[in-house]
């Protein structure tokens, strides 16, 4: 109750600070977007589980909001969701998520751009550890406060700075995971050619994670590279390296002396330290064509885990849209990961993947139908037995979009 009473308050301060008492509502356009999605699905593995699945239908019911208002100078985005999951059978799975988000960036100066933003998310572990670290958790609730500052200042006609500071808090309600805060630090410097097709930045970073179990400094340093390669087609790319400086708490048990009972074993905390280097890389080549929409990615980098220990993580992913007539669109986005941790007091070794079908009709200007299939598979080398399982989902869903303006 106490972290969702600031998050309030801070949201409250961000809309005080950020907005000029001469910016009056009138001044720019609000838009907001509502939408209804109902979803019937069928789930062959509901908690993705190695050895007891537990399939079932399910309806889902997600109402959202997109809103946004912009002046010359100001702009605001927010958005808020719930989504609300209700099984025929195995109603111990029922649950319902909830996603808020804002975001503001005001022009101070001609030169000088602020950002701030926040968010709050309600969720599982299965469906958002999974796909941050690509590691299958138990299905247990997770809470997550970010908040976020940020300052562009342009230094010329071709170099721009930024410098943005994130801070994040993680909840869990399994007694098997470790709640934990974050702290990160991101500072960029770029160049744009005289071409007007190339980029290049420098970039610094500090990671800060701290949990009942370790703390972990992780500092890294990128080169970056961003390129036009037609007016359709755009290449970025980014690679590093890092430094990351850990210590790990855990419990011993020592023989006590004590003068009533004899000897006894008392438990105390110790604590262990550890460094190492390791490289980091994002990249991306993205386009499209007058039909089709494209993207591969690859990223490299240290993740956190639900129960407290970090992780390198590759990561994958590919995604194209196909519009096949004016009414019909189809699309497949697949995943690959590999994980495996990044320190001596955990011994998380293991390899995911998706594949992602979908088609979507247009029944009527905004509203759609939507047939989904997705196909998961992971393989958990540090498991003796059962080391390898999958879970498949097909859903068919009906997406009425309302899109309005308010002057």
């Amino acid at each position: 109750m106490k972290k969702s009473i600031y998050f309030a308050i801070f949201i409250l301060i961000i809309i005080l600070l950020i907005i000029p008492a001469t910016t009056t509502f009138a001044d720019g356009d609000f838009t907001f977007n509502p939408s209804l999605e109902f979803r019937g699905e069928y789930d062959d593995n509901i908690n993705f589980d190695n050895k007891n699945e537990i399939s079932g239908w399910l309806g889902v019911f997600i109402p959202s909001l997109k809103a946004r208002w912009q002046t010359p100078r100001l702009n605001v985005n927010g958005s808020a969701a719930a989504e609300i999951r209700r099984f025929t059978s195995e109603t111990q799975f029922d649950d319902e998520y909830q996603r808020y988000k804002i975001d503001t960036s005001y022009q101070l100066l001609e030169r000088l751009n602020i950002e701030a933003g926040a968010s709050y998310t309600k969720d599982s572990t299965l469906d958002s550890e999974l796909e941050e670290t690509g590691i299958v958790e138990n299905l247990y609730g997770r809470d997550r406060y970010t908040l976020s500052t940020g300052v562009h200042y342009q230094l010329g006609e071709r170099v721009a700075t930024n410098l943005n500071y994130n801070y994040g808090d993680t909840s869990y309600d399994s007694p098997f995971n470790s709640d934990y805060n974050s702290h990160s630090v991101v500072g960029s410097i770029s160049y744009l050619f005289r071409n007007q097709r190339d980029q290049v930045f420098l970039q610094p970073s500090y990671y800060y994670y701290e949990s009942d179990n370790n703390k972990v400094n992780n500092y890294e340093f990128s080169l970056g590279w961003n390129r036009a390669l037609s007016e359709t087609l755009n290449l970025s790319c980014y690679v590093g390296c890092r430094y990351t400086d850990s210590e790990y708490f855990y419990d011993i048990y020592v023989p006590v002396f004590d003068p009533e009972h004899g000897i006894i074993w008392q438990k105390r905390k110790i604590s262990a330290n550890e460094t190492d280097f390791g490289g980091t890389a994002d990249m991306s080549l993205s386009g499209k064509t007058e039909t089709l929409t494209y993207k591969i990615a690859y990223n490299r980098d240290l993740s956190y885990t639900s129960d407290g220990n970090p992780i390198d993580r590759d990561k994958f992913t590919g995604s194209i849209g196909w519009r096949i007539t004016e009414r019909l669109r189809s699309g497949f986005d697949c995943g690959l990961y590999f994980s495996k941790a990044n320190d001596d007091f955990s011994n998380e070794d293991s390899t995911y993947f998706y594949l992602h079908p979908h088609l979507s009709y247009r029944l009527y200007k905004n509203h759609h139908l939507q047939l989904h299939y997705r196909y998961a598979r992971t393989k958990d080398d540090t498991l003796k037995e059962n080391d390898t399982y999958d879970r498949s989902r097909v859903w068919l869903a009906l997406v009425l979009n309302f899109p309005k303006l308010l002057d």
